[in-house]
């Protein structure tokens, strides 16, 4: 059945050969019928028709992000975008700095960027990376906790570590 067509009312005609789908009186979908048990028939255009919009509704949660918290890298994305590089890509890369750096320092780095026509994922890194290294600031490095609850909701207090640097100096 073509992904569009989920949770809405079909009918269904079936043969002897073969089952097809309706939608009021058009046919959305028709397949050899299968006797066999726990057999699953798949129209090969209908799978691609949903990865399609699957990867098209990915894309778009990530430029939404981006939008609300980087404005501009809706214009570095249009740069890039004109260059031919893979937006699905630049959205990801830029989404994974947000997750890394501050969404301020990201959108500074990205105006940056795009003053000196470095309209690339990799050139918006390397200011972050070259701005925290001149500030003395140690690399940023994103962890990725798991999907759980009891983590998510977890909160640790830092403690003052200047002790452990007298006890090292002694």
């Amino acid at each position: 059945m073509p992904h569009d067509r989920v949770r809405r009312q079909l009918t269904v005609r079936a043969t002897s050969t073969d089952v097809r789908l309706f939608d009021g009186a058009e046919c959305v979908a028709e397949h050899p019928r299968t006797f066999d048990k726990r057999a699953q028939v798949e129209n090969p255009a209908h799978l691609e028709a949903l990865r399609a919009q699957k990867k098209h509704a990915r894309q778009a949660r990530g430029m939404d992000r981006l939008r609300h918290e980087a404005p501009s890298s809706a214009t570095l994305l249009e740069g890039a975008e004109k260059r031919a590089y893979n937006l699905g890509s630049a959205v990801a890369g830029l989404c994974r700095l947000l997750d890394t750096w501050h969404a301020k320092s990201l959108e500074s780095a990205i105006v940056e960027a795009i003053s000196a026509e470095r309209l690339h994922v990799a050139a918006v890194g390397q200011i972050l990376e070259q701005r925290a290294q001149a500030a003395g600031q140690p690399r940023s490095i994103p962890i990725q906790l798991p999907d759980d609850d009891r983590v998510k909701g977890l909160s640790v207090q830092p403690h003052d570590l200047g002790g452990y640097d007298q006890e090292l100096s002694s």
